[in-house]
């Protein structure tokens, strides 16, 4: 990844004054100091806050780290990290997902005004005003960063770019930082979730408290997963191109891996037993069947070019095993793409939805 600037330090100040600020004009609000002081939603609200302004500018930053990727530095995606309107869509979808809980919360917010009003007064307006209003702000920023990504990954990962960035993509640098993205989302998700938790035991929370959460998670999942099979289904693709030019050389002869009367037909080719179990049918480990096909018929073209290059068929040439290699790292690569990210993910997701399940009561209701 190429350095992104951050001001990690500012954004704590400003969330913490900021929370701080809020806290204290609501405080002199409360015609009751002493029940104020021992409301728990306010009490939570003084780190809630905060958290909010923290994890949305994490998600921001983790966007940026994503767009910023060294290999991908000839995609200019400056305006896109400056300005919001190159996702409009991701913001767009963001707000319609978050629509019906501002109003849900406004409308329960409403309630407890009028129930605590004689405790609390105008500080109320504070919760339902600016906090709120900030918190939701931030939970879609949260949201439309996470949805974009998927924008990201389609715009990068062309026919072209995975073409001549294979090696880079399956060798060298295989963790995607679209797919490590997904993976610090879920991160972020699980710090949202443990936080939500902690506040729905303290507080009592409401029901949006939890959708929210769970939508949360199925988005940071859902962005994940769609970068996952895009990025798997652009480099099966690329693979099947470059089995498509071996495969003109190699017409006519049928190959499958472990096949007799596939081995009977290179050995009338003066092929030897050896050269043609260890080479062209030798199955690796962690290979798809058609992966295997495709190996089988690169691994035969090679060593077709290899007969004509050295007029013999009892070797391979140099060249010739360097290709084989390669193309057989590019076909276990492939099987395990993206594998350790996927789990990742799950494993930050899963854990505290359960929690939220087991809490909210849903287990209970169906027994």
């Amino acid at each position: 990844m190429l350095p992104v600037k951050n001001n990690f330090s500012r954004v704590i100040l400003i969330a913490i004054v900021l929370s701080i600020a809020l806290w204290g004009i609501a405080y002199q609000l409360a015609p009751d100091k002493s029940a104020f002081m021992k409301d728990h939603s306010f009490q939570y609200q003084i780190i809630w806050l905060p958290l909010h302004i923290f994890l949305g500018y994490f998600s921001i930053l983790v966007y940026k780290k994503a767009a910023y990727a060294k290999h991908y530095k000839e995609i200019s995606l400056s305006s896109i990290l400056q300005d919001f309107k190159k996702n409009y869509r991701a913001v767009f979808f963001a707000v319609l997902l978050i629509i019906p809980f501002v109003v849900e919360d406004t409308l329960d917010g409403l309630v407890q005004l009028q129930t605590n009003f004689e405790t609390l007064g105008n500080a109320s307006w504070v919760m339902i005003g600016p906090i709120w209003t900030i918190e939701w702000l931030m939970l879609g920023v949260m949201w439309s960063r996470v949805i974009a990504t998927i924008r990201l990954t389609v715009n990068v990962y062309t026919p072209k770019f995975i073409d001549e960035h294979l090696d880079d993509i399956l060798i060298l640098n295989p963790t995607s930082p679209y797919l490590q993205a997904g993976v610090e989302n879920a991160l972020i998700n699980l710090i949202y979730a443990i936080s939500t938790i902690v506040y729905i035991q303290y507080t009592g929370g409401e029901n949006s408290d939890f959708q929210t959460t769970a939508i949360s998670a199925a988005l940071v999942l859902f962005s994940f997963l769609s970068s996952f099979f895009f990025l798997r289904m652009r480099v099966n693709q690329a693979l099947e191109r470059i089995v498509e030019k071996h495969a003109r050389k190699v017409e006519g002869i049928y190959i499958k891996p472990d096949n007799e009367f596939t081995k009977g037909i290179f050995k009338n080719l003066g092929l030897n037993t050896l050269l043609i179990d260890n080479f062209v049918l030798h199955k690796p480990l962690k290979m798809s069947n058609r992966g295997l096909e495709r190996l089988s018929i690169v691994r035969t073209s090679l060593l077709m070019d290899s007969i004509k290059e050295q007029g013999n068929a009892e070797s391979l040439s140099v060249s010739t095993a360097i290709q084989s290699i390669r193309y057989s790292q590019y076909e276990q690569k492939l099987a395990s793409l993206g594998i350790l990210e996927l789990q990742g993910v799950l494993i930050r997701l899963g854990s505290p939805m359960i929690m939220l399940i087991a809490k909210s009561g849903v287990l209970s209701q169906l027994h």
